[in-house]
């Protein structure tokens, strides 16, 4: 038989295993990828066939397929709605807290936070064998053996089986494993050396409802693997004020299951989860009894009551107490018979008192033990152990510092710490600071300053901003201040090392702040400096006068100078006049004193070279090379977008052009050669300067025009005498030449051999000794071009021969630069 013959056999088959497969996506969903690639390989008439088989199916009046899933929108979270006090109907949600006044949220109603806005079951796990086969489930047959093949069966809405050679099988109400049983023996007996693996594919939808308390009650198809929590997320979910614990299963008028979601939700347990038959109801009734749980217990919230009755089972539903819980202060809030919100203290540390009653609204509150801690003192900042240490009568800052070696890291700033103290009654703040250098070294000095209870001691590192944490102290400060008590906060700014706020402690003075502020910066302008000061005049207005400091005085101990310091005072010390960075440039070559130059800001070339003694007898100034960081940097972007853009183009044009002509293939392999010589050039920064013009402007004793403005790291060679000109490019031999008066730019090309076939004599240029261009455009008639000593004349390359890499057409920009990088390096070599 052959293979044509074969096929002609084969095609009924086929074709009636892709109806099968349209037929069951009628009933589930579209078409799949693999139904759609089956179609596309039957013969013309064999896809009218299934065409006109098909559409009875999916149209018409008598068509009962269900309808697809309702799309259910995301809920917004339980902790949007809000909760008031308690009620005798019970609490209702709001966001959550953790303090003893806080509001609580359901619990277990974020479990349908978020729903998705489809809902399909997993479809790719395995088929329980109970499972009962029913209208519109799919079966997958696969046959080996003597005539392979394999079927994509759907159940008809008379439950039967359409099998290939077997005729109809009645397969609906049997579960799977007794369908499995039943297709084998009949395959077994009717198909002789076949053997058969059978499994389900996309299973029937069945209807059901789900009513009550859903945020989305209705009617919903889902798949016949759907459990009771499928369709409550497919419905959204539960209302706030519908009950998790006592959700029902009715089928047939009659409750048969229901399901706790404590179960799941504390315990894992999906017992009661059953599985949806079609027609269904789930009916979710109201919230039963509710009370609240809030404080130091692990799962604050509302719950609902189903079988708990006293305080003790309550703990177990929230988790129980957390290690900071305080039992013996514990309260319940209740309405009483009376109608009237009461307290009822609790200790839930006795056993007798956690068998007390509850009822619905209660709300329990544990209470959390004081955080504060007493006879402590706090060590902070630049210290290897930072923390709190004991307090005791008498005690200092030697006694909690004992050494400055191990008592504080490297660098600690030993002439400024802070103490924040609280102060009685009300424990407001107050700051001291004190010379911790002098406190440790020198116990019996007045830095030394005896510590009190809950005192913090700020350490501070010298070479790290201090304003992160003076900072906090300052806020505070701030926040305490009224009309009779100001904020005690100064400030410094200006050329300090560590600007800012400071705690205005008592008889601090000018010297004191600069102390806060780390000392004075290297440009400080050290003989004077001004004080702001601020002050409300009859209570009328706010007076603001500017002081002049006697800076110099106060540096040298005078204390008249050192004047004491009012709230809000701000002390600004100036910069040195004329501080700036030193900077130099450089200057080689022929002159008389080269070398490495400090400059002034704004100093010019003109007298760098005076101070460099001028150039010598042997100077050719017009070939100067001026060379600049920042040109180089802006050159050195520039050469490496130029790389990157030719690698590219090469990389994706190399196998084109190859394949084709000859001619361009040796295009390709002219523009590569100029990749290679990209690659290797290295920016110089060069800027073109008239610096004969310069000379001359001087010698004058004219302001030039032409002079330059010198910069950081600028560099300036003046080359020797030179009598030679270069010709560099398209000839046959590049090379220089001894200047001969009188000669044009086309005979110093042929005293090279002329131009080769690949140049561009249209376009030649001339880069003339001080870097400048001139391409030609006025010369006349052309190759009239005036040539002097230093000059190198350029031809290019034609880029008409590469035209064919019309992808990066910036080969003259190569050739340009190359050509300027040659003009250069050797001048460039001797920095």
């Amino acid at each position: 038989m052959n293979f044509k013959h074969k096929l002609d056999c084969l095609a009924p088959v086929l074709a009636a295993a892709v109806v099968a497969f349209f037929s069951s996506s009628v009933l589930a969903q579209a078409p799949s990828p693999e139904q759609i690639q089956r179609f596309k390989q039957l013969s013309p008439e064999q896809q009218s066939q299934l065409l006109d088989a098909w559409q009875p199916e999916s149209v018409g009046p008598s068509d009962t397929t269900p309808a697809p899933p309702r799309l259910v929108a995301p809920l917004p979270s339980p902790a949007t709605q809000s909760v008031t006090e308690p009620s005798p109907t019970g609490p209702v949600p709001q966001e959550e807290a953790r303090d003893e006044n806080a509001p609580l949220q359901p619990f277990g109603y974020d479990l349908f936070a978020g729903a998705p806005t489809t809902f399909a079951p997993a479809t790719d796990i395995p088929v329980d064998p109970d499972y009962v086969i029913g209208p519109g489930d799919t079966v997958n047959v696969q046959l080996f053996g003597k005539e392979p093949a394999q079927y994509n069966l759907t159940v008809s809405r008379d439950g039967q089986l359409h099998f290939p050679k077997l005729g109809p099988l009645s397969v609906a109400g049997l579960s799977f494993a007794e369908m499995q049983s039943m297709l084998k023996e009949q395959i077994k007996r009717q198909l002789l050396g076949e053997q058969a693996v059978i499994s389900l594919g996309a299973l029937r939808s069945i209807r059901v409802f789900v009513l009550g308390e859903a945020n989305r009650p209705g009617s919903y198809t889902v798949s016949a693997l759907s459990t009771l929590t499928n369709a409550l997320f497919v419905s959204g979910g539960v209302k706030p004020m519908g009950s998790l614990r006592d959700i029902q299963l009715k089928r047939r008028g009659k409750i048969v299951a229901r399901l706790d979601l404590y179960d799941l939700l504390l315990h894992g347990d999906t017992s009661g989860d059953r599985r949806l038959q079609p027609g269904d109801v789930i009916f979710i009734p109201p919230v039963g009894a509710t009370v609240g749980v809030a404080g130091e217990v692990k799962r604050p919230a509302i719950y609902e009551l189903k079988g708990e009755r006293n305080l003790g089972q309550l703990l177990k539903l929230s988790g129980g107490l957390l290690p900071t819980a305080y039992p013996a202060a514990s309260q319940i809030e209740r309405i009483n018979a009376r109608g009237e919100r009461t307290l009822v203290d609790v200790d839930l540390g006795d056993g007798q008192h956690r068998q007390t009653g509850l009822r619905s609204g209660d709300v329990l509150r544990v209470y959390s033990v004081l955080e504060k801690m007493q006879d402590i003192v706090l060590l902070s900042g630049h210290v290897p152990r930072p923390g709190g240490y004991q307090w005791h009568a008498g005690m200092r800052v030697a006694d909690l510092i004992p050494s400055i070696e191990q008592g504080l890291l490297p660098r600690a700033d030993l002439n400024y710490a802070l103490i924040r103290r609280e102060m009685p009654p009300d424990g407001h703040i107050v700051a001291l600071a004190v010379r911790l250098g002098e406190a440790i070294e020198h116990p019996a000095s007045k830095d030394n300053v005896a510590l009190q209870a809950r005192d913090e001691v700020m350490v501070f590192d010298t070479s790290v901003d201090r304003d992160v944490v003076v900072g906090q102290l300052v806020d505070t400060l701030k926040q305490q201040a009224s009309f009779q008590r100001p904020a005690r906060v100064v400030s410094v700014g200006g050329l300090v090392r560590d600007p800012g706020d400071y705690p205005l402690v008592p008889s601090m003075r000018v010297s004191d702040l600069i102390r806060a502020g780390g000392g004075l910066a290297e440009a400080a302008y050290a003989l004077g400096a001004e004080l702001t000061r601020y002050e409300i005049v009859d209570g009328s207005y706010r007076e603001v006068a500017h002081v002049k400091v006697d800076l110099k005085a106060i540096l040298a101990g005078g204390h008249a100078a050192d004047l004491a310091l009012n709230p809000h005072d701000n002390l600004h010390i100036q910069r040195l006049p004329e501080w700036a960075s030193a900077v130099s440039v450089e200057i080689r070559g022929e002159v008389r004193f080269p070398g490495i130059y400090p400059i002034a800001r704004g100093e010019q070339l003109s007298n760098l070279l005076q101070r460099a003694g001028g150039l010598t007898d042997m100077a050719f100034p017009r070939g100067a090379l001026f060379l600049r960081k920042e040109l180089q940097e802006r050159e050195r972007k520039r050469l490496d977008e130029m790389r990157r853009r030719l690698e590219a183009d090469l990389a994706s044009l190399s196998l084109k052009l190859a394949q084709e002509d000859s001619g361009k293939g040796s295009s390709l392999e002219i523009v590569r050669q100029l990749g290679d010589q990209l690659r290797g050039i290295e920016p110089t920064g060069r800027l073109v300067i008239n610096l004969p013009e310069l000379l001359e402007d001087t010698r004058a004793g004219r302001r030039s025009d032409y002079d330059v403005t010198l910069a950081d790291g600028d560099k300036l060679y003046i080359p020797a005498i030179t009598q030679e000109v270069t010709v560099t490019g398209e000839v046959f031999y590049p090379t220089s030449h001894l200047y001969t008066r009188g000669f044009d730019r086309d005979r110093y090309v042929n005293m090279s051999g002329g131009a080769t076939s690949k140049a561009d004599t249209s376009r030649i240029y001339v880069i003339r000794a001080d870097g400048s261009v001139d391409a030609g455009r006025h010369w006349f008639p052309p190759g009239d071009a005036e040539i002097l000593p230093g000059d190198t004349i350029v031809v290019p390359l034609d880029v008409d021969r590469v035209r064919p890499i019309n992808l990066w057409t910036n080969v003259s920009q190569i050739i340009y630069q190359l050509a300027i990088t040659a003009a250069s390096a050797h001048a460039v070599g001797v920095f």
